[in-house]
């Protein structure tokens, strides 16, 4: 820009917006005299070489911009690409509206991962059969891509997207090949409880698991076998999938330790079902680790608060979740990203909630 063009461009008087009205396309075309489909196409990188405006009068419209503190209609602008910088968590409650407490690190992570590119996330109830839930996103756009979580062995969702053409990702273990998953080794998260309560010198363990419906909990029971065969524990170990709720496992833990063969050593699934164990045996008047030693699974951050603490296998939802944002993310961006299964490994914290078993 000249020197002329500059002071020429300083003497421009502008239209007055109104007060509480934010500056508008209209506005900036008004002040730098072109047309506002010009601002538009300047605006949004989208110039025309040769047909647009020139390097002059870009820099001006920059400037005014800048200025009148313009800001983009977002909205306006995606319907444009046919985008909507959203991404959809497919959930699943049921009658009690309870999100698991492992949802909370997930659904933090996701949030701030994907704010970081520029992305929302929405949070999509579906029911028990997905496919009218998935079709209506689908048909709706509502978002530009949707991750789905809680995967079970024989999970259709999957199958239901790659047909509806709306790009996925899975937050755990996929059902089979050629997919995109970031989840936790759930075979070593098996394998690792039983290995670490055995080298205290328990034999009688209980070992509590998802149901191996779901890819989470056929993993832990591959780990859990492996290990049981190695430890030559076939015949002391106790396996329990058909449990979900706190109260029932408080139950389940009650039931057994007023047993004969009552177990040394209990590991719960997560945390809900350790607080029932750790219920179970107050009530008994069992001490923890001194009567029976407790090791539970995930990482909610209220389970830091216990006392006294509670070892725990940390399967890192926070740092999954994270992963799994930005590899969506980069999907998104049109980066080449591998339909390929990616693990994270556990990591074992002791706390203090296990130790050698009593004496006899």
């Amino acid at each position: 820009m000249t020197e002329k063009e500059r002071i020429a461009a300083t003497r421009m008087i502008p239209p007055a917006i109104p007060v509480g009205r934010v500056a508008r396309l209209e506005d900036i075309a008004t002040r730098v005299g072109v047309s506002r489909s010009e601002v538009s196409r300047v605006l949004n990188n989208r110039v025309r070489e040769g047909r647009s405006v020139g390097r002059v009068k870009q820099e001006m419209i920059w400037s005014v911009a800048k200025e009148l503190g313009y800001q983009p209609n977002r909205t306006a602008q995606n319907l444009a690409r046919g985008k909507t910088d959203t991404v959809g968590l497919i959930v699943k409650l049921d009658s009690s509206r309870e999100l698991y407490p492992h949802y909370h690190e997930i659904v933090g992570a996701l949030t701030y991962t994907l704010n970081e590119w520029g992305l929302n996330l929405l949070l999509v109830q579906c029911d028990d059969d997905p496919a009218p839930c998935l079709e209506r996103l689908a048909r709706a756009r509502t978002c530009d891509a949707v991750i789905i979580t809680d995967m079970q062995v024989d999970d259709p969702r999957p199958d239901h997207l790659e047909r509806l053409g709306l790009p996925f990702l899975i937050r755990g273990s996929a059902p089979r090949t050629g997919l995109t998953a970031v989840g936790m080794d759930n075979e070593t998260v098996g394998y690792k409880a039983v290995e670490f309560l055995r080298r205290f010198g328990h034999r009688r363990i209980l070992f509590h698991n998802v149901g191996r419906t779901f890819m989470a909990g056929q993993r832990r029971y591959q780990g859990f076998t492996k290990a049981v065969e190695e430890f030559a524990l076939t015949e002391t170990v106790t396996y329990e999938d058909q449990v979900y709720k706190e109260e029932e496992m408080y139950a389940l833990t009650r039931r057994l330790i007023a047993g004969a063969d009552a177990p040394t050593a209990i590991f719960a699934a997560d945390e809900m079902a350790a607080f029932g164990v750790f219920r179970a045996l107050a009530d008994a008047g069992l001490r923890v680790p001194e009567d029976v030693s407790v090791l539970t699974c995930l990482n909610a951050r209220f389970m830091r608060r216990l006392n006294p603490r509670m070892s725990v296998i940390n399967v890192r939802q926070e740092e999954v979740a994270s992963e799994a944002g930005r590899l969506l993310a980069r999907m998104l961006r049109g980066d080449s990203v591998e339909a390929r299964q990616t693990f994270l490994s556990p990591i074992l914290e002791e706390h203090g909630s296990c130790a050698p078993p009593p004496p006899h």
